[in-house]
């Protein structure tokens, strides 16, 4: 059980990773590249797969490493590495874990990001615009920014602290409270979890189109008398 409950936490951790970093990416194309064919099933399946081959090889080495360590005293227990005699393997490792699960995504998706910034910053409507239009769509290309480095900053700030406790147990695990050691990797797990639930929120905050919708949904079903296929109509037009 020791060993399942290790092998999960990570593996779910470079799994949910390499999917944002997947979804920046192909945010790319799409709006970079419009014209190209987009993703098939088949390749999404095949990214995903590999997504989660790529996380389980990556956990593989900690998990032969991995020992049962029991606390009498505290009366706790709790499953932790051990490179016995092998401590520039094991330095090697964190940092190229360090290197391939948070700096090389990070990088991915900011350059995604601000390439399409750029592409969007560029993008000039057809046509003679007035004074009133043109301060329109600069305002909602400071929007656009504002988003996209909101994305970004969620991605490095939801992230860091998990890999700021990896490297700190890697050093030397003493500098962290083995008595709340538990309750820290607890904490810090959700932190990075939260990343995937992060876009929603920064979407409604700053996309006008998604607030106006759903506006549009909550005040069709608090409107009394009205059926539900008006509303949905509704909704979609």
């Amino acid at each position: 059980m020791c060993y399942l409950v290790f092998l999960i936490q990570p593996v779910t951790v470079y799994v949910s990773v390499f999917t944002l970093t997947a979804i920046a990416v192909d945010r790319y194309y799409a709006t970079v590249h419009p014209l190209k064919k987009r993703t098939s099933v088949a390749t999404c399946a095949s990214v995903l797969t590999g997504i989660w081959l790529l996380s389980c090889g990556l956990v593989a080495p900690a998990v032969t490493h991995t020992y049962y360590v029991e606390f009498k005293d505290e009366g706790f227990t709790i499953c932790e590495e051990f490179w016995l005699g092998q401590e520039k393997e094991r330095r090697a490792y964190a940092y190229s874990t360090l290197l391939v699960t948070y700096v090389l995504p990070l990088s991915a998706v900011f350059v995604s990001y601000l390439c399409i910034t750029v592409k969007l910053r560029k993008c000039v409507a057809p046509g003679h615009r007035s004074q009133v239009q043109a301060g329109a769509q600069q305002a909602r290309k400071r929007k656009i920014f504002r988003l996209v480095a909101l994305l970004v900053s969620a991605f490095a700030l939801c992230w860091l602290p998990i890999h700021v406790f990896n490297v700190l147990r890697d050093i030397d695990i003493h500098l962290i409270n083995k008595r709340y050691f538990l309750l820290i990797q607890l904490l810090c797990h959700l932190c990075a979890m939260s990343s995937s639930c992060c876009n929603p929120f920064l979407y409604a905050w700053l996309h006008d189109r998604f607030r106006a919708e759903l506006r549009k949904m909550f005040k069709c079903r608090h409107r009394i008398g009205v059926p539900a296929n008006h509303c949905a109509a509704s909704v979609v037009l």
